[in-house]
């Protein structure tokens, strides 16, 4: 049976507990905000109630905005890919618009899960010996 160093555990378990924390922090609020439709995000903007607009594109097709009311709410909704005309509507509404660069290190934190995992797997290949058994 492979004897666990204790060098080698709290490696793991520091690492395990960086990512858990990476990905806490770094999580959008976003997803703790009220949903609505596509259909109700335009009539808000043809209301002339949206004040700003926050769209970050995504690699699939729909793509995923936040927006913030005047009366001084804020919610998200998922625009579809081709969303012309919700931008023509919101240019109409004048309403400021904000369109968010996907950054790399959004895919890092979104990798970090699946390093950790790398990293226990080569920790673990490098602490086995050929010919070593694990019972």
């Amino acid at each position: 049976m492979m004897k666990w160093n204790g060098k080698v555990l709290a490696l793991v378990l520091a690492a395990v507990a960086i990512a858990v924390a990476v990905r806490w922090n770094v999580m959008d609020t976003d997803s703790r905000l009220a949903a609505s439709s596509y259909s109700q995000f335009l009539q808000a903007v043809r209301d002339n109630k949206v004040d700003t607009v926050k769209i970050a594109p995504a690699g699939s097709g729909a793509t995923p905005a936040t927006y913030h009311m005047k009366e001084g709410s804020t919610a998200r909704t998922v625009l579809p890919a081709d969303y012309r005309d919700a931008l023509a509507a919101m240019q109409q509404a004048s309403v400021d618009i904000e369109i968010k660069d996907t950054s790399p290190l959004r895919v890092l934190v979104n990798a970090a899960p699946f390093l950790v995992l790398l990293a226990v797997w080569l920790i673990m290949m490098f602490k086995l010996r050929p010919g070593t058994r694990i019972a």
